[in-house]
């Protein structure tokens, strides 16, 4: 155990992420007013980590032979007491060569690999979690465009909407490979009145995209139209200590989106079967959607710290914080009740000079 005064030095990985800027934000705020020493990595360049962390590396993707070696170099250089993973391959990585942390006296914020192996393979997820009770989509594994043909009719498509996105975790982060596909959607459609940023898609696109085109592995699922909740759940070895869900809401081109702490019931009995299936440890962010009967089920498992992890701190939980003291085999605190509050993360211009930030009414002059 670290003495309170003494400074305790953090490697947060995969920091391009947009939860990584409300992690710094928790732990150099912590309630207890402790000094960490926070030291961020990515594949790429990222000015305004520079300034927000006290050090700043460029390293391998998590998956390269070299990862490793590059980790465990800059944990040596700055005598990292703690490491938070931030993707899915750098988990993934490091759980698999966990010894070589442990022998170094370094600790990290994963759970064990066998069920990360579980979680980060959406079919393994959804087959297992179904057999407890949790809701599920309907769904279906496709490894061919005939399969994809025949699971998208099974859903009920042309007259239902239907979603698909590639199988496996590392391939389908966030909203990647993620794609709606509606009856009424054309190619002009979508190309001359939807947003760039758009997840839908038409049929004859999808078409070309799969056939003949080799193998693929997709879940291909009914879509939920209600509304989405992501869900932080704190947990130790198998048993949940925290849950907190916000309502997710789009909102229009000002904002990229405003979410609220909303409890929720059946999602948190769901929360807490999930975590003690899978044995989960420390930051879990567990995603639901309301199907159109307003039955929440379950999207998705992330076995890390979420994008918006900086609401329920502010709410009156630092998660992130907790996940320090875990590590450090501290007593976790009980907060008997978080804050319902609402959150808009907006669009905000950062100015810099010679890589530092230049703020308004102060730096700079308008």
């Amino acid at each position: 155990m670290k003495m309170n005064n003494s400074e305790i030095k953090v490697l947060l990985t995969a920091s391009g992420g947009i939860h990584a800027l409300g992690v710094i934000d928790c732990l150099k705020n912590n309630y207890e007013k402790r000094k960490i020493k926070i030291i961020c990595t990515d594949m790429e360049e990222k000015e305004l980590l520079k300034n927000k962390a006290d050090g700043f590396y460029i390293v391998p993707k998590g998956n390269s032979k070299k990862f490793i070696n590059t980790i465990l170099k800059i944990c040596q250089k700055e005598k990292i007491d703690i490491i938070i993973p931030g993707n899915a391959d750098e988990i993934l990585s490091i759980s698999k060569n966990i010894e070589l942390f442990n022998s170094r006296n370094i600790k990290t914020t994963i759970s064990n690999f066998n069920n990360l192996n579980i979680i980060l393979n959406k079919e393994k997820t959804y087959s297992k979690l179904k057999k407890i009770g949790i809701n599920i989509p309907e769904y279906y594994r496709v490894k061919n465009y005939k399969e994809f043909l025949q699971a998208i009719k099974k859903l009920g498509y042309p007259k239902k909407n239907i979603c698909f996105k590639p199988s496996k975790y590392s391939e389908s982060g966030g909203t990647r490979g993620f794609r709606i596909l509606r009856q009424k959607n054309t190619a002009k459609k979508i190309m001359l009145h939807k947003k760039p940023d758009s997840v839908e898609i038409d049929f004859e696109t999808t078409k070309s995209a799969l056939k003949n085109t080799g193998p693929i592995d997709l879940l291909v699922m009914e879509h939920l139209p209600g509304d989405e909740f992501s869900t932080y759940v704190f947990a130790e070895k198998g048993k949940m200590i925290y849950c907190i869900s916000n309502l997710r809401q789009k909102l229009d081109r000002y904002y990229s989106f405003e979410a609220k702490i909303q409890k929720n019931k059946k999602i948190e009995i769901m929360c807490k079967k999930i975590i003690e299936e899978l044995e989960l440890t420390s930051n879990v962010n567990i995603q639901f959607k309301n199907s159109k009967n307003n039955i929440p089920k379950l999207i998705e498992i992330n076995p890390r710290i979420g994008g918006t992890i900086i609401l329920p701190s502010v709410s009156g939980i630092n998660l992130p914080y907790l996940a320090i003291k875990q590590c450090l085999n501290e007593k976790i605190p009980t907060i008997k009740k978080s804050k319902e509050i609402r959150m808009i993360r907006y669009w905000k211009e950062l100015f810099l000079q010679d890589s530092k930030t230049l703020e308004i009414n102060n730096n700079l002059k308008i």
